[in-house]
């Protein structure tokens, strides 16, 4: 009786191994539930709101040089506030002093076809001492007419818009004695002076 109930039992145990053996579904543990993927938006932060900043900026120097002026709008970026400043301020001299030689050029150019003076002779290197001077004397520490920043994070970025007066241009050919009496009664001073007065009715306006 014993062996016989022991047999039954084995039989039965048995069955019950090989039939976890097979491929049944029911017998292999499913598989676990692939997470979804999280959203990317999630991780990623909003991108930052678009300044207008920059375009108030340049609006201002485009104004100032529509009125007549040389103005430029100098840029400057740094995690110091300070140093962002005196970045935006030192760029803007270097393009003024850029914008400042394209515009002498100009009138040094009109002024040779003019009067018909050859553009390499050494009658007109009183616009390039012009120039220099200028550049040196009153773009060098020339300070911002407008100067404002915004702040990106830990990071700082200052615009500066930095101009220059047309009359500072007339007095300092004016220096330049036999070049300024040839210049004076051409068009091309002509041009340069209507520039001068445009500038003074703007600057007036303002106040």
């Amino acid at each position: 009786m014993k062996k016989s109930l022991f047999f039954t039992t084995l039989v039965a145990a048995t069955a019950l191994l090989s039939g976890c053996t097979t491929t049944k579904p029911a017998c292999v543990p499913a598989p676990a539930p692939t997470p979804a993927p999280v959203a990317a938006t999630e991780q990623t932060p909003a991108p930052a709101a678009h300044s207008l900043l920059p375009g108030e900026m340049q609006k201002v120097s485009a104004g100032m040089s529509a009125a007549g002026g040389l103005a430029v709008v100098g840029i400057g970026e740094s995690k110091s506030l300070e140093l962002a400043l005196n970045k935006a301020k030192v760029n803007g001299r270097r393009e003024l002093a850029r914008v400042l030689a394209a515009r002498f050029d100009v009138l040094e150019k009109a002024f040779s076809e003019e009067t018909k003076i050859p553009f390499e002779s050494l009658f007109l290197s009183g616009f390039n001492t012009a120039a220099k001077a200028i550049t040196e004397q009153q773009i060098a520490g020339s300070v911002a007419q407008t100067l404002k920043y915004e702040a990106t994070g830990e990071t700082f970025t200052a615009y500066a818009v930095m101009a220059l007066d047309p009359k500072v241009i007339a007095d300092q050919l004016a220096k330049e004695k036999d070049l300024y009496t040839r210049l004076q009664p051409t068009k091309a001073f002509g041009a340069l002076d209507q520039e001068v007065k445009a500038f003074a009715a703007f600057k007036a306006a303002q106040k």
